[in-house]
């Protein structure tokens, strides 16, 4: 009876021992789970952001340049404006990175005369396409993947403004200024 215990205690201490060893090896995967998941959470988190300020960056310098080219039917200012406003955005605080990565020999500003299809050469110029390809950046947890960087790109496409035709009943919601001190509020009157 006495050996059926021995047999017994030491069968329960094997048993603990292996399952011991289990559960080690599972805290061990789900650990590298979550560090996976949580790199790839900041690294996607991480490229959608500059992804956003790279196309807001796109889109700035897209608009100026049609302003541009709107305003003066010159290609190659067209083409300085949107580099200049692209340099100056990407220089800002908030996309230092931007900045710091992107040289003004990867921004490309195309023209065409049509907007459906875009043939970019066509002329007369009428629409501008600035776009960047390759904006690198590094990667961080997600290189536990073999993921070394990420590639985000950007483009935007504008043209000349529309003209109007006819404007009636155009109010403004707000106009500033102080109705006490007089004087014409920007040529509105109150109420």
């Amino acid at each position: 009876n006495s050996m059926n215990r021995n047999i017994t205690r030491q069968k329960s201490i094997a048993t603990r021992a292996r399952q011991k060893g289990v559960v080690l090896i599972l805290v061990t995967v789900g650990m590298l789970a979550i560090i996976v998941m949580g790199g790839l959470a900041l690294d996607v988190s991480h490229a959608l952001l500059n992804k956003s300020r790279l196309q807001n960056t796109v889109d700035a310098a897209a608009l100026t340049a049609a302003k541009t080219l709107d305003q003066t039917a010159d290609t190659t200012q067209a083409r300085a404006a949107a580099i200049a406003l692209f340099t100056n955005n990407a220089g800002t605080a908030g996309n230092g990175e931007m900045g710091a990565d992107i040289d003004a020999s990867e921004v490309v500003v195309e023209f065409s005369a049509t907007l459906e299809p875009f043939a970019v050469g066509s002329s007369p110029a009428e629409y501008v396409r600035v776009r960047v390809e390759n904006f690198t950046l590094g990667s961080w947890l997600i290189q536990l993947m073999g993921i070394d960087e990420k590639i985000v790109r950007a483009s935007a496409v504008s043209g000349p403004s529309p003209t109007i035709g006819q404007a009636c009943d155009i109010v403004p919601l707000i106009v500033c200024g102080d109705p006490d001190a007089g004087g014409p509020l920007w040529g509105y009157e109150p109420d």
